[in-house]
């Protein structure tokens, strides 16, 4: 297993990012002007947006790990050829299996 690579990483990390900017916004919108930034605040906050950004993603279902995974492939290889990828071209191999279901 990849773990870099993995969803839930990237989940963990985009989370985290994304309340902290909020918090540290928030604070640039409301401290005074001989006030300094309170980057232990920030950092909290960073930790309790990765904490619940894993708890949404423990309950999503893994179609959304697949699909993820697919996009991120999709994007590397885009990135690694120089952008050289059609837009009508696969981006991964995702596997369509119709009839009943094998139990």
């Amino acid at each position: 297993m990849d773990y870099p690579k993995t969803g839930f990483w990237i989940a963990l990390s985009v989370g985290g990012l994304l309340v902290g900017a909020m918090s540290f916004a928030q604070q640039a919108a409301t401290k005074e002007a001989n006030e300094s930034f309170r980057l232990r605040a920030v950092f909290r906050d960073v930790c309790i947006g990765a904490f619940l950004t894993a708890i949404i993603y423990m309950f999503l279902p893994e179609s959304i790990e697949t699909w993820t995974s697919s996009v991120i492939g999709g994007l590397t290889k885009t990135v690694e050829s120089g952008g050289s990828q059609t837009a009508s071209g696969p981006i991964g191999d995702i596997e369509l299996q119709i009839g009943p279901a094998r139990f």
